[in-house]
């Protein structure tokens, strides 16, 4: 017999877990609390037959405005969002209703769209999603830190080199909110991982994730020899860490980086199964990176294409640097535009 979305309601789980958000799995149990962002997995004979019947985390590209204008960017960033707040969150309140459990804005700069802190906070009031987002942090003056703080799981800073990110990170670690930092790795950068790493942890971050670049510029990507100094040294300070703060790696490191934490463990990419993007022009992409997108409009229509497009979505990238591609689309086997080896 086909499983039902009452199955998932229907798993005993600890009293502890109890009042915990529930996500069907493919043959496992997901339960989340968008306050701490505590996850839990249950598998077991009880969970076998449950199967994912949406995705678990929507990455919204809500604008691509930004104030500043970063040389690595592909975005357009006088075009024009296609979206309202309203429209915004009439899609995200019926994708929660769905089962949906979390809502990651970024752009652009999300800041820079009109009315995103109320936005916010409707999704908060109204609906059972975590909100988080991905910010320069230039715009976060204290006011909108003030009305964000109490609405936002997660807040998560890209780290840039000519931007001065020092004082906001000690407004964020004196507002209490859950923070972490992202942080590009390029060959230009590879010297300085150890210094900036203990710097943020030395100013309150307990969350660095390290990027890899996705894109047509060869001297944006790291060697295989850089790579593997990268992992060996990001090994040793996690080491060194201790449990003063976590090194994370984003999962389009793949297997070149395989010694160190990822950001989604080992298992394979999930882009376009457990999370989709959704772009200022309403379209869903399987991530920011992905040549594929499709028209959407309603939650019926993400539902539809992720429901319907499986392999469009799980095919790899065409820009160089994705885990999925032969080589990373690095040494000319992925695609016929991907970039000679380094």
């Amino acid at each position: 017999m086909q499983p039902s979305d009452d199955d998932a309601a229907l798993v005993e789980v600890p009293a502890a877990l109890a009042s915990m958000r529930r996500f069907a799995l493919d043959d496992a149990l997901l339960l989340f609390d968008r306050r701490t962002g505590l996850t839990a997995v249950c598998d077991g004979p009880e969970t076998v037959g449950l199967r994912m019947r949406v995705p678990r985390v929507v990455q919204f590209a809500i604008t691509n405005a930004c104030n500043l204008a970063c040389a690595f960017c592909s975005r357009d960033a006088s075009a024009a969002s296609a979206w309202s707040a309203d429209g915004a969150f009439a899609l995200l309140s019926e994708l929660s209703a769905r089962g949906v459990l979390e809502v990651a804005f970024g752009g652009g700069e999300p800041l820079a769209f009109k009315g995103f802190a109320s936005l916010v906070r409707r999704l908060h009031d109204e609906t059972g999603l975590a909100v988080s987002l991905t910010t320069n942090g230039t715009l976060l003056t204290d006011a909108v830190l003030r009305e964000l703080a109490p609405c936002v799981a997660q807040l998560r800073l890209s780290v840039y080199d000519d931007v001065e990110h020092r004082p906001l990170l000690a407004r964020l670690a004196a507002s209490g909110l859950r923070f972490g930092v992202n942080w590009l790795v390029t060959p230009a950068r590879l010297a300085s991982v150890e210094a900036v790493a203990l710097d943020l942890v030395h100013r309150g971050c307990r969350d660095l994730l390290l990027l890899s670049y996705n894109g047509r510029d060869p001297a944006m990507h790291l060697s295989r020899a850089q790579s593997d100094a990268l992992a060996a040294r990001v090994a040793l300070l996690s080491r060194a860490l201790g449990g003063r703060g976590r090194v994370k790696l984003d999962v389009c490191w793949g297997e070149r980086m395989e010694a160190v934490p990822q950001l989604f463990g080992t298992r394979p990419c999930a882009a376009g199964r457990e999370f989709v993007v959704l772009t200022s022009d309403r379209r869903m992409s399987a991530c920011s990176f992905h040549h594929r997108s499709f028209a959407v409009a309603s939650a019926d229509d993400v539902l539809r294409v992720w429901r319907d497009e499986r392999d469009a979505l799980a095919s790899p990238a065409e820009q160089p640097g994705c885990a999925r591609a032969a080589g990373f689309g690095l040494d000319g086997t992925a695609n016929p535009r991907a970039l000679p080896v380094l």
